[in-house]
């Protein structure tokens, strides 16, 4: 005979159910099975079945429940109830009752663990968690001490859950626990250690914005429904993954952080000791928590690695010095420095990709790689001025103007420290030929390369947006505006271009003393083909038109130039709602002199190049912090890109290298 309490109460007889009587008979069953070859006193059965307030009859009506559970489960006249001083005892094989079978079979994954076999030990786990048909005694209410029993055991199915969540990610099997992960968090929103399972497994599928995202949800449900912050581990570990630190990532790193090697695991404690997961209570374990799950509980010794010494940085808790011709990490929060990374003379550009970051250097005719994960830089040579840069997780375009009119790309392959790289020689890596003079702002989006040319020849013939199959590096279609291209950015499902209206287009709808205007367009693929709309910006003087456009929280933000070459510096910031197709803000900048933009972590990003500053938007409140970041006598932003949780600055020498006095835009 079987039994199973591992959710609705079962009793089987070679593979038949047995019935069951009424619902005080099954709850007596349960109690037993919750102590099988135990002693099990009358008052506790009486607690169990009615609490504090007992009918008169009680110890009577006991009596007859088991009277009747011993005619039910009673076979060839075997009593499987013994009463004993003021008590009963059921007897059962030891394989008999399904929790007894889990506790042995986690037992058994805890060993293996100890020895470092995780294959085995994730499977015994899984077969264990089998097992489980749901909540203990489910439809079964127990009034006293079998609640915490009842929930003793749905502990214990938990705990085996995350244990092997634990053996997935330690075996690299992040991709196969994410789903999982992701409903247990909402059913158990208050469990840290899955939190942190959650974030370890979004960072290793390259998914490090949502993995801090988690942070950022549980720190809010903890505070909202606690009052009390993160646990330390789980903040050390968000601040590992702000540092991309390799060893959450990378094969060595992780055989470091989960203590695979034999050689590494201690052996297993003779006694149970304190579970010693994220955030978890007093759980009984009959082993000693390996490295690879304290890698969950501390991320201690995660700093300082070796790949980190590319970093300039100063004393301990101060700022690092931002020198020229570097890449610069700021906190989005505090506002702090984070780290200087040189990178090569006149950074321009800056692609933000999940394992690095490039950006194109003018000067040298360069774009470099800055390798988050062992902070590396890696230079590639280009064809001659690199002017626009974009990049996804395996490669990057790069906008050359004048001479080439090219867009080179280069491919990246691999994911650990050892990863190599595309060819180094321009001249070996696939290019997309346009006309001249090429593309001054780029953006990828619904499968396309998008390119525009940006404001370089007669008004009339740089009104071009080119769609690249970025597969083929061939362009599949080529759009005429009838306004001069600017910049281009992709968001909200759609490719948004800045485009100006000269005075030859525009002079009968304007007072003479206007001389054009800023429009803004959106380009949207689908089945029936590409749809275009077109919103005029501005209705002031503008010489310039939108020198950058940025995407971000279902706004399109962007910068244009009023009078700009009359050295009048009125540059404005347009905030512009495609649900109500029209602009709900402007702020003029005055003299700060911007020429790049971009939008992350809830803010707004622009470059003050008259005092080396970021100025920090909040879309909100509409307030603006400016934030220093380098010695306008030596330095000057020239590129400005963000994500969730960091934006990262491009400096190069007092002033950003432009390719041509009416190139547009240099960011």
């Amino acid at each position: 005979m079987e039994f199973r309490i591992l959710g609705p109460l079962e009793v089987v007889e070679d593979g038949n159910p047995v019935a069951l009587g009424m619902l005080k008979e099954r709850l007596v069953l349960g109690v037993l099975l919750l102590h099988a070859n135990e002693f099990v006193s009358r008052d506790r059965l009486i607690d169990d079945l009615w609490g504090e307030a007992p009918p008169p009859t009680a110890r009577k009506a006991v009596n007859v429940y088991l009277s009747k559970l011993r005619k039910t489960l009673g076979r060839a006249g075997d009593d499987p109830i013994a009463t004993a001083d003021g008590g009963y005892r059921l007897h059962v094989e030891p394989d008999a009752v399904d929790a007894s079978r889990v506790q042995r079979l986690v037992a058994s994954a805890r060993e293996h663990v100890a020895q470092g076999e995780l294959e085995t030990a994730a499977e015994r786990f899984r077969e264990a968690l089998s097992l489980w048909r749901g909540p203990t005694l489910a439809g079964l209410q127990l009034e006293s001490r079998g609640r915490d029993e009842v929930a003793q055991l749905d502990e214990l199915r938990l705990a085996a859950l995350m244990d092997r969540i634990d053996c997935d990610l330690a075996l690299g099997w992040h991709e196969r626990a994410l789903g999982e992960l992701n409903v247990l968090v909402r059913e158990h929103p208050l469990r840290e250690r899955l939190r942190a399972q959650q974030m370890l497994a979004l960072y290793r599928a390259d998914r490090q914005a949502d993995a801090l995202d988690v942070y950022a949800e549980a720190r809010q449900t903890l505070v909202d429904d606690l009052g009390i912050e993160p646990c330390e581990a789980l903040q050390r570990l968000q601040q590992a993954i702000l540092r991309h630190d390799p060893s959450l990532e990378t094969p060595e790193g992780t055989t470091a952080v989960n203590g695979l090697p034999a050689s590494s695991v201690a052996p297993p404690s003779p006694t149970p000791i304190a579970h010693a997961g994220l955030g978890e209570g007093p759980t009984r374990r009959g082993f000693r928590p390996r490295r690879w799950q304290l890698a969950l509980a501390g991320f201690v010794i995660l700093a300082g690695s070796a790949a980190a010494a590319a970093i300039l940085s100063t004393s301990a808790g101060a700022s690092p010095h931002v020198v020229p011709n570097s890449l610069v990490r700021i906190d989005p929060r505090s506002g702090k420095i984070v780290s200087v990374t040189p990178i090569g003379a006149e950074p321009q550009g800056i692609a933000i990709t999940p394992r690095g970051i490039w950006t194109n250097n003018v000067t040298e005719n360069l774009v470099t790689r800055y390798d988050l994960r062992t902070h590396k830089v890696q230079t590639l040579g280009t064809p001659p001025e690199p002017f626009a840069v974009v990049a996804d997780s395996g490669n990057a375009w790069v906008s050359s103007l004048r001479s080439s009119s090219t867009i080179t790309r280069f491919t990246a392959f691999g994911t650990g420290p050892s990863a190599g790289w595309g060819p180094l020689d321009p001249a070996a890596t696939p290019k997309v030929r346009l006309p001249p003079p090429g593309a001054v702002s780029l953006a990828l989006g619904s499968g396309y390369l998008w390119a525009v040319a940006g404001p370089k020849t007669t008004p009339g013939t740089d009104d071009r947006v080119w769609l690249i199959d970025p597969a083929t590096n061939r362009v599949v279609r080529s759009l005429h505006l009838g306004r001069e291209t600017t910049s281009i950015a992709f968001g909200e499902g759609a490719a948004w271009i800045g485009a100006f209206a000269s005075e030859h287009e525009e002079i009968a709808s304007f007072p003479a003393a206007w001389t054009g205007a800023s429009w803004l367009f959106s380009i949207r693929t689908g089945a029936v083909g590409l749809r275009t709309q077109s919103y005029r910006l501005d209705e002031t003087g503008d010489t310039a038109g939108p020198s950058a456009v940025a995407v971000g929280d279902h706004r399109v933000w962007v910068l244009t130039c009023g009078n700009c070459n009359q050295g009048q510096d009125t540059q404005k910031l347009l905030e512009f709602d495609p649900g109500k197709r029209k602009v709900v803000w402007r702020k003029p900048l005055g003299t700060r002199n911007p020429n790049a933009l971009a939008v992350g972590a809830g803010f707004v990003w622009l470059v003050s190049q008259v005092d080396a500053a970021v100025l920090q938007l909040d879309p909100k409140t509409r307030r603006i912090r400016t934030i220093p970041v380098g010695n306008p006598r030596t330095a000057a932003i020239c590129g400005i890109a963000a994500t969730r949780d960091a934006v990262w600055v491009a400096i190069g020498n007092r002033y950003c290298e432009d390719t041509d006095a009416e190139a547009g835009p240099s960011g």
